[in-house]
């Protein structure tokens, strides 16, 4: 797995913006994702184990795959923030999951950006439940679009 000790640290100004962001953000909101460590390049994030997230009882309590795409694809995006300072708008192109065990815990993403090209950038990720064991790994790609503006930028 991803170890947070080989990539840099990001500066706490840019943490609280991506963490504000991620809070104001509507699948922040609905989903309730916590960034648990955030460096350069790399990014953590949790999703609480709750009854409604889950494909039901018949499922043994299993979250539901979407979700535990929607957690890698949003784990890799704020790994690929880190690099902008939030100023850089991208798209995800590619996502492709390979689902290993069920998810009936406590989740986390730890995400890494593995390739930053001129317009494709390619993240990796590993989901894992509360005690360690992997739960789903993702490789995703995104593109850079256009830099959005900020009241930064004035």
């Amino acid at each position: 797995m991803y170890q947070p000790a080989n990539f840099d640290p990001v500066p706490e100004a840019l943490r609280k913006k991506l963490e504000q962001r991620l809070a104001l953000s509507h699948v922040g909101q609905l989903f309730d994702f916590k960034i648990e460590d955030l460096r350069l390049d790399y990014c953590n994030l949790s999703l609480a184990y709750r009854e409604e997230i889950t494909n039901g009882a018949k499922s043994r309590g299993t979250i539901h795959g979407g979700i535990v795409s929607t957690l890698a694809d949003t784990a890799c995006a704020f790994a690929l923030a880190t690099n902008f300072e939030g100023r850089m708008s991208f798209a995800t192109v590619d996502l492709h999951v390979n689902f290993v065990a069920r998810a009936q815990t406590k989740i986390f993403a730890h995400a890494a950006v593995i390739r930053k090209g001129s317009r494709i950038q390619v993240c990796d990720v590993r989901v894992v439940d509360e005690i360690g064991k992997l739960v789903a790994t993702a490789s995703l790609n995104f593109i850079l679009t256009k830099p959005i503006k900020s009241h930064d930028d004035n």
